[in-house]
């Protein structure tokens, strides 16, 4: 009977062993942000998704675009049609900024500005691959420590784990904000 137990322990580990999930991918995700964390450029440019996010960045930026164009031109049918067509228009600048806001350097700084210092200790391999989330997809996410929300994804590649989508109601949060305004001096 024990010969059993042991066989089957060995295989579930084996079978866990194989299954990509968040043990897997805790190395590569640790990688990325103690990237981000040491601002290391190159490093963060290889563990992410460059052509995914820029197209999800800028199917947002296009969404809200056409959306706050079409209220200023006074909604209704005519004023979708002009927020399409003016979403159209700035597509050009809008991948433009997205390109630019994917950049290693500012999401360098972004983690920065959120507290991810160069004294920042990280957890190790092991608590990072128990803090993700496999998810139905074959991805895994890292979730809000607060609400517990997926916010960063990543999925597998040939050449390891790399984020390749953000979470889209905190981007559009952040895009749709409002400009702080000015004073003047």
């Amino acid at each position: 009977m024990r010969k059993f137990v042991w066989l089957g322990l060995l295989l579930a580990l084996s079978g866990c062993a194989t299954a990509p999930g968040p043990l897997d991918a805790s190395s590569d995700v640790r990688a990325f942000v103690m990237a981000l964390r040491d601002r290391d450029l190159p490093g963060i440019e290889a563990r992410m998704d460059r052509p995914a996010l820029q197209a999800q960045v800028t199917g947002i930026a296009r969404a809200i675009a056409a959306s706050e164009i079409a209220k200023r031109t006074g909604g209704g049918e005519g004023g979708q049609i002009l927020g399409v067509l003016g979403a159209d228009l700035a597509n050009p600048l809008l991948e433009r900024l997205s390109k630019q806001a994917l950049e290693p350097a500012i999401l360098a700084d972004l983690a920065r500005r959120a507290g991810l210092t160069p004294q920042t200790v990280l957890p190790s391999r092991t608590a990072t691959g128990m803090g993700l989330k496999r998810l139905a997809d074959g991805r895994v996410c890292a979730p809000d420590p607060q609400t517990k929300a997926c916010i960063l994804y990543f999925g597998r590649y040939p050449s390891g784990w790399k984020l390749n989508a953000l979470d889209e109601a905190a981007l559009r949060g952040r895009l749709a904000a409002p400009a702080t305004p000015r004073t003047r001096r």
